[in-house]
């Protein structure tokens, strides 16, 4: 029972801390960071995929604006890791484990 609660435990806080760079990533995007950063590059490298696929998957979450396109799949990844975390909450206090 201990091995399936530090499981659930650090699925828990892997997507909280996905979710946690995804929404680093968006405000660095507004804020135009330097690609060539390190820091921005390892954000960029965990977050970019999973968006690329969402756009190929749904097109219309590039909404066009003046300056080009405005990316909406981040905002679904964080809904989606979200519920994902409630999900893992609610089974684990069910299993009675302390998330």
């Amino acid at each position: 029972m201990l091995l399936i609660e530090i499981i659930f435990k650090i699925a828990y806080y892997l997507l909280y801390f996905y979710m946690l760079c995804l929404v680093i990533t968006g405000v660095l995007s507004l804020v135009g960071a330097n690609p060539s950063n390190p820091i921005v590059g390892f954000l960029n490298a965990i977050t970019a995929p999973p968006c690329r696929a969402l756009v190929k998957k749904f097109p219309k979450l590039l909404v066009r604006n003046q300056q080009g396109y405005y990316d909406l799949s981040p905002m679904v990844l964080i809904l989606a890791v979200g519920c994902l975390m409630i999900v893992i909450q609610t089974v684990g206090s069910s299993l009675g484990f302390y998330i």
